[in-house]
């Protein structure tokens, strides 16, 4: 245990001083050669084909800077989205975002960017140090998922011949389960402390906007315990009632 603790704290470090290092992007840009914009282009691709992203990030923000007009900067531009998606500079990436929908509004890979906003939305709701340590993110304050939902249900809606929807689909799917086993959570918690009518309403709101989730059998059983301790007879019998009825329904 000491020693994953040891390393959590290692790892925290690493974290801020990556991000101090990723505030002080001139300096990084300074490291890189002068090149002809074709062989910084040719860098920085092979360093995301072997994944090494932080090597990437340098060339492409110095081919952004160095050479902002020419015949690689749409791509560079798009790179420079996923390539600060994959070293999480979350805030970056965002602005990227944001950058390339200004100035290429009817750009074919229009589809591609308002996909990558959502993955970008959705990383914001964690971070390495919480993945390496297993913190449950239903736990974590769920505004981000709201967002990264709802910026995924635009694109989806946009570009419904998009290759990226199925994607996005099953992102929304995880995410409204992460949401819904935070209301449960709730609702569990508000139980175990005699608080059954908060726990009753964490209950309803897995019914109101999680159905099509795993946890709208947990919510409602837990609902109609909720009822009996709160001797509402007649809530508890047709919640129980519906229950029985969705048993059947899926045999």
């Amino acid at each position: 245990m000491l020693s994953k603790i040891a390393a959590a704290a290692a790892l925290a470090i690493a974290v801020a001083l990556t991000g101090c290092g990723s505030d002080s992007n001139s300096g990084n840009k300074d490291k890189v050669p002068e090149l002809s914009a074709s062989a910084l282009y040719s860098t920085a691709k092979s360093a995301m084909a072997s994944s090494d992203f932080s090597k990437a990030k340098d060339y492409l923000e110095a081919l952004d800077t160095r050479y902002p007009f020419g015949e690689y900067t749409d791509q560079v531009q798009l790179d420079l989205i996923y390539v600060y998606y994959k070293t999480r500079s979350t805030d970056l990436a965002a602005a990227a975002v944001e950058r390339y929908q200004r100035i290429n509004p009817t750009s074919i890979y229009s589809d591609y960017v308002a996909y990558m906003k959502g993955l970008i939305a959705m990383q914001k709701r964690g971070n390495l140090f919480q993945e390496f340590m297993h913190l449950d993110r239903a736990q974590k304050d769920p505004t981000e998922y709201y967002e990264a939902i709802r910026t995924f249900a635009d694109f989806i809606k946009t570009y419904p011949d998009s290759p990226y929807v199925h994607d996005a689909r099953q992102r929304i799917i995880y995410m409204k389960n992460q949401l819904a086993e935070r209301e449960y959570l709730i609702a569990r918690y508000y139980y175990e402390r005699g608080a059954f009518l908060s726990s009753a309403r964490h209950c309803q709101a897995i019914l109101y906007s999680y159905r099509d989730t795993d946890y709208i059998d947990k919510a409602m059983e837990l609902m109609a315990t909720d009822y009996d301790k709160l001797g509402l007879k007649l809530p508890a019998e047709n919640t129980r009632k519906v229950i029985s009825s969705s048993l059947t329904a899926g045999k």
